[in-house]
């Protein structure tokens, strides 16, 4: 300010650009995310119920209600009025719903055995855990043995 220059430099502007990040609306996020809830809600139900086809189509047949709901909430009304080939009084969808359930037992024969794996991984942490606590502990004896016996002889 001693030279009299109390002038602002040069403005740097940045051009407007477009929108990187998508926007979703409230309606479609909620859609999606009830439509994830069935579906993970059928393979617990699925599991834990006696009677494991039955439920899973019952499942099967809520799933397409909720992702038809779904794709109406997105603009295109796609809900059948009366007894179309979809939903849940349906019948088109059978052989799908077959596949679904092939799959979802499929799915269940190999969380079980990545069950069994995870459960012997255990085992295996827990027995090295075991001789890990024991070498110490000996360790720890021998040394404060070692201390007394040093302590008794000064």
């Amino acid at each position: 300010m001693e030279n009299g220059n109390n002038r602002i430099g040069s403005l740097s502007i940045t051009p407007t650009v477009a929108r990187q990040t998508p926007q979703n609306d409230f309606g479609t996020v909620f859609a999606r995310a009830a439509q994830e809830v069935v579906k993970v809600g059928a393979g617990v139900a699925a599991s834990m119920l006696p009677g494991a086809p039955m439920v899973s189509a019952a499942v099967a047949s809520v799933s397409s209600v909720v992702s038809s709901t779904a794709s109406s909430v997105r603009g295109a009304s796609t809900l059948p009025v009366s007894g179309g080939s979809g939903g849940v009084g349906g019948t088109a969808g059978q052989g799908e719903q077959w596949d679904l359930l092939a799959a979802q037992k499929e799915m269940q024969a190999e969380g079980a055995k990545m069950n069994l794996a995870y459960m012997n991984l255990q085992n295996e942490m827990q027995a090295e855990s075991r001789a890990h606590n024991a070498i110490s502990n000996i360790m720890k004896v021998r040394h404060d043995s070692a201390k007394a016996a040093i302590n008794n002889i000064r």
